[in-house]
C-alpha cells in the first residue's frame, strides 16, 4: 500500500494534539517516505502572545498549540485554520475563505486524508481534496463520502486509542501508545533560570498546579485548589508553581488570593515553557485539560481532577502508572462510603507500594491525602494507581 502525501485533519486543542502523537508516529513509521501534514482547526489562541492573524489559513504557524506537532520528527508540515476568523466572515467573504481552504487541499494533492473528528466540515474537506483514501469514523452523517469508515468511537476506549484506530485504517501499525513532546533546549534553559531566580531547592519536590480548563464545568473549585496547595507546602514541603494561560486568568487569580503560603506563579506561559516547568516537576495537578496531557508527554506524573461523565473519552488507560485519575461527582453531597470494596487503607497501601518502588514523592503525597481524606470518597483502584470521587459543586453541568 502506497501513501505519498498524508493529511490528518485535527482539532487544535492542546490535549487533542498530544493524544494524536502516537497515531502520527505510527503512520510515519509505516510510510517513512511519505509527506505527512497536520491541518489543525484552532478554536482560540493558546496564549495572549499568539496574536490572531488576518488570514483564515496559515502555513507553518508559530506558537500556540501547534508546536506540539510542528516540532515533531514525525510531521513534515503543519497548517492552521482559524475557526473564529472563518466564522466571523459572511456572504462572499465567507465563500472565498472556504474556497481558499479547498484550493489549498486540492493543490497539495493528498492521496490519504484522515478525519480525526466526526465533523461534516472535515468529511467535506476530505472529499473535495480529491484524495483517493478518505478515512473517518463510521458513526457520522456524511460517512458515504468516506472510503474507509471503521467503527471507532471516542467513548470506546478513549480518545488516544480512537486516533490510533483511524491511523490503523490508513495502514499504520500502532505498537505503543506513549504520547510525546520534545521540550526545546531554550525552554529548558528558561525554566532553570526562572526557578533558580526564585530560590527553588532542588532537593525538595516541585509540584505544578494548573487550575484552568476549556469549560467551567471541568474546573475544581478554587478554594479546594488553594487548600490542597497549602497542604502540599505544609506537609510535603513542596515548592508549588501555579500557572495557567491568559484564558485561565480568573481561576488562577481566585486560587492565588486564597492561598495562605508562598507559591511561584507563572503567567501565561507558552506551550514549550509550560512543558519545561512540568518536566522539572515531581507531579502535576490539573483539571481535565491540556496541561495534564502535556505533563504525561514530558514524563511527569499527573493527577487529573475529572468530572465522572468525562471518563469514557479522557481516562486514557494507556497512561498507566503516569496518571492518577480523581474522578468527580457533579452532585453536591459527598460521603465517605467506599464502593467496590476498596477501603482508604487499601488505597494508601497502593501509594506506599509506589513509594517502595522508587517513586519517593508518593510517600509525602500519602500524608497529604491522609490529612484531606474527609473531603473524598474512595471509588476504585486502577492498577497500581487510585481513583477518588470528589464534589465539583452543585449546579455544574456539561
Amino acid at each position: 500500500m502506497s501513501r505519498r502525501r498524508i493529511l490528518f485533519l485535527a482539532e487544535g486543542q492542546l490535549g487533542d494534539l498530544l493524544l494524536l502523537t502516537p497515531a502520527l508516529r505510527a503512520t510515519k513509521t509505516a510510510f517513512p517516505e511519505s509527506h505527512l501534514t497536520v491541518l489543525t482547526v484552532q478554536r482560540r489562541r493558546y496564549s495572549a502572545r499568539d496574536e490572531p492573524g488576518d488570514d483564515v489559513i496559515v502555513r507553518s504557524p508559530r506558537g500556540g498549540t501547534s508546536v506540539v506537532v510542528s516540532e515533531s520528527l514525525h510531521v513534515d508540515e503543519v497548517v492552521e485554520v482559524d475557526r473564529a476568523l472563518l466564522r466571523s466572515l459572511s456572504g462572499v467573504a465567507r465563500v472565498r475563505a472556504e474556497w481558499k481552504i479547498v484550493r489549498y487541499l486540492r493543490k497539495a494533492q493528498f492521496d490519504t486524508v484522515v478525519c480525526t473528528f466526526p465533523q461534516d466540515r472535515f468529511v467535506l474537506w476530505a472529499f473535495l481534496s480529491g484524495a483517493r483514501h478518505r478515512i473517518g469514523q463510521k458513526e457520522q452523517k456524511l460517512r458515504r463520502l468516506l472510503t474507509s469508515a471503521p467503527d471507532a468511537r471516542r467513548s470506546r476506549g478513549g480518545v488516544l486509542r480512537y486516533y490510533c484506530h483511524l491511523a490503523a485504517a490508513a495502514g499504520a501499525e500502532v505498537r505503543e501508545y506513549q504520547t510525546e513532546y520534545a521540550v526545546p533546549g531554550s525552554a529548558r534553559s528558561w525554566a532553570d533560570e526562572f526557578l533558580g531566580a526564585r530560590g527553588v531547592d532542588e532537593t525538595l519536590p516541585l509540584v505544578t498546579v494548573h487550575p484552568g480548563a476549556s469549560g467551567a464545568y471541568k474546573i475544581w473549585p478554587p478554594e479546594r485548589f488553594a487548600a490542597l496547595i497549602d497542604e502540599l507546602r505544609s506537609l510535603a514541603r513542596a515548592h508549588v508553581v501555579l500557572c495557567g494561560s491568559d484564558f485561565d486568568r480568573e481561576i488562577v487569580h481566585e486560587v492565588r488570593r486564597r492561598v495562605r503560603t508562598q507559591i511561584i506563579e507563572v503567567n501565561d506561559p507558552s506551550v514549550p515553557r509550560l512543558a519545561a516547568i512540568l518536566q522539572r516537576s515531581a507531579l502535576c495537578l490539573a483539571n481535565d485539560s491540556g496541561a495534564r496531557h502535556l505533563s504525561i508527554a514530558v514524563g511527569t506524573p499527573a493527577v487529573a481532577l475529572m468530572p465522572r461523565f468525562q471518563d469514557r473519552e479522557w481516562e486514557i488507560p494507556e497512561y498507566g502508572e503516569s496518571s492518577f485519575l480523581l474522578q468527580g461527582s457533579l452532585s453536591y453531597n459527598v460521603t465517605r462510603k467506599a464502593r467496590v470494596g476498596i477501603s482508604c487503607k487499601g488505597v494508601f497501601e497502593k501509594i506506599d507500594t509506589e513509594a517502595a518502588n522508587g517513586v519517593a514523592f508518593f510517600a509525602d503525597f500519602h500524608n497529604v491525602l491522609d490529612h484531606l481524606i474527609g473531603h473524598f470518597e474512595v471509588a476504585a483502584v486502577q492498577g497500581v494507581l487510585f481513583v477518588v470521587l470528589f464534589d465539583f459543586g452543585e449546579g455544574q453541568r456539561a
